[in-house]
């Protein structure tokens, strides 16, 4: 059975990743062990669990001596409970768990961004420091994962060294609707009645730590513009802890809504008040995916909240709730007032937001994407180990370069005349450039002469290849002169001379997890399936080359590849399919079954 450790900086974290962890050991069959500071776990939290859990102290703020104390007490566990994977979450578990399972020498490391530490509007000093340490940590890795898309981008520019993966976010569905349906009227009376709130009280809710990040403030300034305006006719209630809290409950205190907003504090099961709540908010500056929303949704809950990062993955605007820009309490206030006030929007964003969840946001998926992630990293990870295969990628870098660099010097003069060409025939630009998936499908932009004539239709959509091909193209295409911009491809390092081709950036979730391996090298100018049909090979056909490649892979083999190269451009065979100009798009479904 494989040992998995997954690691966070505090206990608390067992609220977003209890479910999923359960799931894993349970279901997947690993062995799974929770890692974290004592803070905000408890006997009963940790009995509500099948899988172990540990404890390391671990500080949230930067301290040097004592994070060091931390990774040496993560290092000697990590020796002696012998892990086949450490999974780290949280920014600084992230660098702690890092750091010490590289010197421990675990096979497989791999860290999930909860929310990045760094981002824009950020303190410079702060986040050129974050921004570092995260970069270092990626050194300390086999592969990073985001719980939100916009997130993933940002990390294949930080590290694109690394393979990134979106991991995402869910709910355990339905051990979420069985919490939710043991929960009686009465309990829900009893919490009203201890919290002074009034029965029939219409009830806003928001649940997050107090701090900065979560911006209560922001809603307190829409609140209070509601007040004044005599348009706050519900309780907001405030669930969770923090360094803020005090200064939240002053704020309230100081404007003369203690009736109207209600601190929860710490809740053990923030369920019953998602039940009792009538819409929920969240205006945060910025989020992973955040778990308090998709459980509200889950449970049929209208949303606003802020327009930020993670959040606006999660929530349609106009479709499950209402997204406002962050930082404008007018417009929050309005939006406010719009859901509270009609329960017929409410009805419809609440069960909108339902099905959202049921088809992208359930634990099960992510459990799933765990899965391939880990399979996927062990076995880069193996393979990287080996003493050969490091020779191997340094020889094959050394021959790009040594072919590359000289082979553009010389053809210079050849690259001169075709660009103008270009220039006169189709007109400006003369490169065509595109962003195409290169190692671990992180993107880069692909050079190329220009073959094609950019007419639309009456629609301003591109019309078909065949349409835009011009004789120029066509013959650049023949000769494969239009290829010969991405020798500087291959000399600043996105491609090689030899290796699967790079593709469109909207295959990467077509891919089976086997068609997907073609990532694990850089995409090259020729290669294999391309001196064995080219475009004239079905895709089947095409990615079982790459694969065959992948796995293959030698400088002896290249020199073969590149060879048949010169025969085929020599001989203009395989440019097209039949009765196309170049080749029919991948669809994934058609030719190869659903992607994984």
């Amino acid at each position: 059975m494989t040992k998995v450790a997954h690691i966070c900086t505090s206990g608390i974290s067992h609220k977003i990743m209890g479910d999923k962890l359960r799931l894993l050991q349970q279901q997947a069959g690993y062995q799974v062990t929770f890692i974290s500071s004592p803070e905000g776990a408890d006997e009963q939290a940790m009995q509500a669990y099948p899988f172990e859990w540990k404890m390391i102290p671990m500080e949230r703020s930067i301290k040097p001596v004592a994070d060091l104390r931390s990774i040496w007490a993560m290092y000697r566990l990590f020796r002696k409970d012998r892990y086949d994977i450490v999974h780290t979450h949280t920014a600084k578990a992230g660098i702690i768990g890092r750091v010490a399972a590289m010197l421990a020498r675990v096979p497989t490391v791999i860290h999930t961004s909860h929310g990045l530490p760094f981002y824009e509007g950020q303190p410079k000093r702060a986040y050129q420091l974050y921004r570092t340490l995260e970069k270092v940590g990626a050194l300390c890795c086999h592969a990073l994962a985001s719980q939100n898309a916009e997130d993933a981008e940002v990390l294949k520019r930080l590290a694109p060294w690394r393979p990134v993966y979106i991991e995402g976010n869910g709910v355990d569905k339905e051990r979420l609707e069985r919490r939710a349906l043991s929960v009686t009227p009465e309990v829900l009376e009893q919490l009203r009645s201890k919290h002074g709130i009034a029965k029939g009280k219409p009830l806003l809710l928001m649940a997050a730590r107090f701090e900065s990040v979560k911006d209560h403030f922001l809603l307190m300034e829409a609140l209070l513009e509601l007040k004044r305006a005599g348009q706050l006719n519900w309780v907001t209630v405030l669930a969770g802890q923090g360094p803020l809290e005090a200064a939240v409950h002053r704020y309230v205190e100081s404007n003369g809504m203690e009736e109207d907003v209600v601190f929860l504090g710490q809740q053990p099961s923030i369920v019953p008040w998602i039940i009792m709540a009538d819409a929920v908010s969240l205006t945060s500056e910025k989020e992973g995916i955040p778990r308090s929303l998709m459980e509200a949704m889950a449970l049929g809950k209208p949303i606003v909240a802020t327009d930020v990062l993670g959040t606006r993955e999660l929530v349609a605007h106009g479709e499950t709730g209402l997204l406002v820009p962050y930082r404008d309490a007018a417009i929050l206030s309005e939006s406010l007032a719009k859901v509270m006030g009609d329960a017929s929007v409410r009805e419809r964003f609440g069960e909108a937001g339902r099905q959202r969840i049921d088809a992208e946001f359930t634990e099960a998926r992510v459990v799933e994407r765990l899965q391939r992630l880990y399979r996927e990293t062990a076995r880069r990870a193996a393979r990287s180990r080996k003493a050969s295969v490091r020779l191997s990628a340094f020889v094959k870098r050394l021959f790009d370069l040594v072919l590359s660099v000289p082979a553009a010097l010389l053809l210079l003069p050849v690259m001169a005349a075709v660009g103008l060409v270009v220039r006169l025939k189709l007109g400006s630009p003369v490169l065509f450039k595109q962003q195409r998936p290169g190692k671990y499908g992180n993107p880069f932009h692909v050079l190329k002469f220009r073959t094609m004539r950019d007419a639309v239709d009456r629609n301003g959509q591109p019309l078909p290849d065949e349409a835009r091909m011009t004789k120029v193209g066509h013959l650049l295409r023949k000769l494969s002169l239009d290829e010969l911009p991405q020798l500087f491809n291959v000399i600043r390092g996105d491609m090689s001379l030899v290796g699967p081709r790079p593709l469109l950036m909207e295959y990467l979730t077509l891919y089976t997890e086997e068609q997907a391996r073609r990532h694990d090298v850089r995409p090259g100018i020729t290669g294999w399936a391309q001196v064995n049909g080219r475009n004239t090979v079905s895709w089947e056909d095409k990615f079982k080359l790459d694969i065959e490649y992948v796995v293959k892979q030698s400088l002896g083999f290249d020199l073969r590849i590149l060879v048949k190269t010169v025969v085929k451009v020599l001989k203009r065979d395989g440019i097209s399919q039949q009765g196309q100009a170049t080749v029919h798009k991948f669809t994934g479904s058609r030719e190869m079954g659903n992607a994984s």
